[in-house]
């Protein structure tokens, strides 16, 4: 690697500490030193934001409450974008920002800026700033252990299910775990309104669902399930396309990667199924992907109904705009200009009660 890429290539905002770590970790990967110099100097500068973060707001945060949590689960590449974003319309959840989960050493000084857009690695999907986001990148960026250590150091993911599950983690990285993932989401309250519902997104809490429970005891669950087959090979395409724009250590050959992707596929399986027997009914509930693409509006209808979300009439208009504007957007992703074919299609019929 040319010094110019190790200095231009994309990385994770890490902080100085979680650098450390996971440079310990996977020791054996060959990191050019121009790389890791960049590691060193902007983890540095991250640990020094944090430092001075922790200290203006660590009283306000104190005061913060996490009430009635919602949890969206599911595999990798099965849909929980979608149903991430159309729930995140409703003003009364509020859900982690990109620009947070990627900043989350700074984000309570700074703010966010702008509006910019980019499309996400795998290509289906445009974000913003403001867009909602996974808290999985915050938990990497701020040196908890993650499943996403992966991205960057590919063999981490023949250890994946053991990286999503605290109960797996020794006493020191589950405290670790626990306090900068509470501490990241009383953050996000403080922001954006403690008085609203955290509206969580990360396909590693399907590995993590006791936890959550214990943490949250009186939140709710939503999964959400797609074709196997589908979820399989999008899950396939998303790790050798992050590993294109984030991998220092050497990416799984295709044969290996695929039969990880298929035991991994399984294990969330298995999980899920667990906990839907263990949580009441009036707090877990399962729908397909295949339901929410085909009609919208009743789907989240139900959810809201099920659940005791709210009224979900309020969100009409805003879910009216989102749907067509999530779709031209993807159409102009698409090389063919006529959409990409990807999980994240939606059809959306015009004599929809959402109708304007």
């Amino acid at each position: 690697m040319r010094i110019g890429e190790s200095f231009s290539r994309s990385v994770f905002n890490l902080s100085l500490p979680a650098w450390r770590r996971l440079r310990s970790r996977y020791a054996a990967a060959a990191i050019p030193r121009p790389l890791e110099l960049r590691f060193n100097a902007a983890g540095g500068m991250l640990s020094a934001l944090q430092c001075l973060q922790n200290r203006l707001f660590r009283d306000a945060l104190h005061e913060v409450s996490i009430h009635r949590a919602i949890f969206i689960l599911g595999h990798w590449r099965s849909g929980t974008t979608l149903l991430h974003e159309m729930l995140a319309l409703d003003d009364n959840f509020i859900s982690p920002s990109t620009f947070q989960c990627f900043n989350p050493q700074r984000f309570l000084l700074t703010g966010g800026f702008g509006q910019a857009e980019a499309a996400r690695p795998t290509g289906d999907v445009v974000v913003t700033s403001s867009s909602p986001q996974e808290e999985e990148f915050a938990l990497l960026c701020l040196g908890a252990v993650s499943p996403y250590e992966a991205f960057l150091f590919p063999d981490a993911l023949k250890d994946l299910e053991r990286l999503c599950d605290p109960d797996n983690f020794t006493a020191d990285d589950a405290r670790a775990w626990e306090a900068l993932w509470m501490g990241f989401l009383r953050a996000v309250l403080h922001a954006g309104g403690a008085d609203k519902r955290l509206l969580l997104k990360s396909p590693s809490h399907s590995m993590r669902v006791p936890t959550l429970v214990r943490l949250f005891p009186d939140a709710v669950f939503i999964n959400l399930t797609r074709d196997p087959k589908a979820v399989f090979a999008s899950t396939v395409n998303m790790w050798e396309t992050m590993w294109k724009r984030y991998a220092i250590g050497i990416p799984l050959k295709s044969t290996e990667l695929e039969q990880r992707v298929a035991r991994i596929q399984d294990a969330v399986a298995a999980k899920l199924r667990s906990a839907a027997d263990q949580i009441p009914a009036d707090r877990f509930v399962s729908i397909s992907y295949e339901e929410l693409a085909a009609d919208p509006a009743a789907t989240i209808d139900g959810l809201y109904r099920r659940l005791d979300l709210g009224d979900p009439a309020r969100l009409a208009l805003r879910q009216t705009d989102y749907l067509a504007g999530a779709n031209a957007r993807r159409s102009q992703l698409a090389p063919s200009g006529k959409g990409s074919g990807d999980a994240n299609s939606i059809r959306f019929n015009r004599e929809s009660r959402w109708r304007a």
